[in-house]
């Protein structure tokens, strides 16, 4: 039988033990129970614009939009913002690189293999084929071209969110795993930010739905897509 010196003993190096697991535990437990998922992280559009998309009687400017842009690059590894330069009235011109972390970690590699099939010269067909199962489908969607026509530059902010928070959905896990889209969240800012500005300024009014009195395109207007062929404009 113990005593109660050996007992206490035993007592107090079981309770040492006990506790120093316990301070081991806790120091694990944040990574693998508290720590919220990648998505958790990300603001919805609401939470930024102070306005659902799509809403009634709301549109986002490209200004606000690139703001909410800027968000969703700051705590997500799924997307990645590229300046491309100014606009024709100056405005900073961004897009956005969706795809998997991995993906976006190796752009550089992906850029490269899609340059080399493009140009193909050199390539026998063994290597085209190796370097086409080596890569990932490059995708491009744009919004806001003819900025009358709304939508789709209100759309471009929906979609941006619903692919960097889909971490638990298979299906767009599967999509960024092998596609990398380039997001033109607005393809003519300058004109984004006048048709919500004249908007805005005659809401609740007998204007409200009253067309721009001036081109949404400085100098080309609503053949801003016409001139694809000529790329007389900075935004073409």
């Amino acid at each position: 039988m113990l005593d109660w010196f050996s007992a206490l003993h035993i007592s107090r190096r079981y309770f040492q033990g006990l506790l120093v697991l316990l301070v081991v535990l806790a120091g694990y437990y944040p990574s693998w129970a508290q720590a919220p998922a990648p998505s958790a992280l990300v603001p919805s559009p609401e939470s930024v614009l102070g306005r659902k998309v799509g809403e009634d009687f709301y549109l986002a400017s490209y200004d606000e939009s690139l703001a909410y842009f800027k968000k969703l690059a700051e705590t997500s590894d799924r997307i990645r913002l590229v300046q491309l330069g100014k606009t024709t009235n100056g405005l900073d011109w961004y897009i956005a690189i969706i795809s998997s972390p991995q993906n976006l970690a190796d752009l550089e590699r992906y850029k490269d293999i899609s340059r080399r099939l493009a140009w193909a010269r050199g390539l026998t067909e063994t290597e085209a084929r190796a370097l086409a199962r080596q890569g990932k489908a490059i995708v491009h969607i744009d919004g806001g071209l003819h900025s009358t026509e709304v939508a789709h530059a209100q759309h471009t902010i929906q979609l941006a969110y619903n692919l960097v928070t889909g971490d638990s959905d298979p299906e767009i896990t599967e999509i960024l795993n092998n596609v990398i889209l380039i997001l033109w969240f607005s393809i003519n800012p300058d004109g984004q930010n006048m048709v919500v500005s004249w908007y805005r300024r005659n809401l609740g009014t007998p204007f409200e739905v009253s067309p721009l009195p001036w081109l949404y395109q400085e100098y080309v207007g609503h053949d801003n897509n016409r001139d694809g062929y000529m790329n007389n404009m900075l935004e073409s």
